[in-house]
């Protein structure tokens, strides 16, 4: 097991001060998984705050262990809503 944080990529952009734009990505928490995916989902499954899954457009995980795999910010393996809600994509059973 090893420790991650669960970042999003957010619905919408920020506007800096200056008058930049922005994409807006939050850090959502710190979980403990045995891969980032594992940690989105068990993020997903148990929030640590009340959360509208509605403002997020992907998720993903980064280890707080050293590994090269860090520092995508997202371009890898992004994990989108859908493949959390259904158990089996090909019948799109909700659980």
């Amino acid at each position: 097991m090893a420790n991650y944080m669960v970042m999003a990529a957010m619905k919408g952009e920020f506007l800096a001060r200056s008058g930049n734009v922005y994409e807006n990505f939050q850090m959502l928490g710190y979980v403990e998984a045995s891969s980032p995916f594992d940690a989105v989902k068990n993020f997903f499954e148990v929030p640590q705050f009340p959360i509208d899954w509605g403002d997020i457009t992907y998720m993903w995980a980064e280890s707080l262990e050293k590994d090269e795999n860090n520092g995508h910010y997202g371009e890898l393996d992004r994990i989108y809503l859908e493949s959390l809600l259904f158990d089996t994509p090909s019948t799109g059973e909700a659980r």
